[in-house]
């Protein structure tokens, strides 16, 4: 989310705050187990399985257990990551904070700035996400991971980034 030049005075200077944006990636998981399980559910009724018993349940049973189990860990896998990682772009750098327990946070600035990557699967083409990686002079890679919108995130990051910051102090 972009902010106006009022609010960027009201929070500091921050331009932009995110975290990973992870709704298609959590669509995209769902899709995936969802038609997985129904090809092993129907190969299991296929070839007379399914009704066979396992410690008193059926093997269609395991079946749907298991992949509720995996859909789970993945939907876990994806709030961890969302709730463990942020990025702040403020008109004297970007800083990008990672950990839940341990933060470990680290700042490019403007005068560290080497280039930015835009990458964008397909199925970031169709939800709109991408990855943003930020390539500093002394050779440091930092990804930003499922940022919606990439290309307007990555313009305004090219715009203050792409500035040098001159600093004037009193006499």
């Amino acid at each position: 989310m972009l902010t106006s030049n009022s609010s960027r005075r009201a929070h500091g200077d921050v331009v932009w705050y995110s975290k990973p944006w992870i709704l298609p990636a959590a669509v995209i998981r769902t899709v995936t187990v969802i038609v997985v399980s129904i090809l092993l559910l129907w190969l299991e009724l296929y070839t007379g399985i399914a009704s066979s018993g396992i410690v008193g349940l059926p093997v269609w049973a395991w079946t749907f257990v298991a992949f509720a189990l995996i859909w789970l860990i993945s939907m876990l896998d994806l709030l961890f990551f969302r709730l463990s990682n942020s990025y702040i772009l403020r008109q004297d750098g970007l800083e990008v904070r990672r950990g839940i327990l341990r933060l470990h946070s680290f700042v490019v600035t403007p005068s560290g700035f080497g280039d930015l990557l835009v990458y964008q699967s397909i199925g970031g083409r169709i939800f709109g996400y991408g990855d943003i990686t930020v390539n500093s002079q002394g050779e440091r890679e930092t990804k930003l991971l499922l940022v919606r919108q990439p290309f307007v995130i990555a313009d305004t990051m090219r715009d203050i980034m792409g500035k040098p910051i001159v600093r004037v102090e009193n006499p």
